[in-house]
């Protein structure tokens, strides 16, 4: 059974690995953004370094799934803008592959934005990820359990989430956690990707 801990900056590269692994929709995405180190630059480390609440599950020594999550946006922004600052030079010479491919994704995150639930109520956020090979035992669910505790100990009144209406399985648990659907939007963002665009929703749950 996999164990619940605060996730580490040492745990940069494991959440990674994972986290690229499953960034379309649960699959694969290295054709989507080749670059496994950019991701952990931009996606995972400014979490490590101003989110709050950042668990992992480990197996057998192994992180087999995570949760990354900020109490509130702007300490998050200014550690994504300090990293971002630092990749976009070198990533335009080239020292994370061809750079048209991750310009595009960042340039289709800014255009697309998904619908968002009020901060003042909502100010917390999170993202979560399981291995493939793991679901369906749990893991996301002590994560995720585990997480509101952390958030509620902080005082949080609430937190919000995004996902698709493609995520049956993630849904399902959102449901089973007290989480509902606050809005949604068709959204082209992952048409070049899927050949389709996709409804993205974004989810809440009040803590207090």
């Amino acid at each position: 059974m996999a164990q619940v801990r605060k996730a580490h900056p040492k745990d940069l590269a494991a959440i990674a690995r994972l986290s690229h692994q499953t960034l379309l929709l649960g699959r694969e995405g290295p054709k989507v953004f080749p670059s496994e180190t950019l991701w952990g630059a931009l996606f995972v480390a400014p979490y490590l370094e101003a989110g709050c609440c950042n668990l992992v599950a480990e197996e057998e020594g192994r992180v087999v799934g995570y949760i990354l999550g900020a109490c509130a946006d702007r300490p998050l922004a200014l550690a994504f803008a300090k990293r971002l600052l630092w990749a976009l030079p070198r990533l335009l010479l080239g020292r994370f592959g061809p750079p048209l491919p991750h310009l595009r994704y960042l340039l289709r995150l800014l255009r697309y934005p998904g619908p968002k639930a009020p901060k003042d109520r909502y100010p917390a956020h999170l993202h979560i990820a399981v291995d493939p090979e793991a679901q369906g035992h749990g893991v996301g669910k002590a994560l995720l359990a585990a997480f509101l505790k952390c958030l509620r100990e902080k005082g949080v009144p609430g937190v919000q989430l995004a996902t698709t209406r493609a995520n049956r399985a993630a849904r399902g648990l959102y449901r089973a956690m007290g989480f509902w659907v606050y809005a949604k939007r068709a959204s082209p963002f992952w048409a070049p990707y899927l050949g389709r665009p996709l409804i993205h929703e974004v989810w809440v749950r009040d803590l207090e």
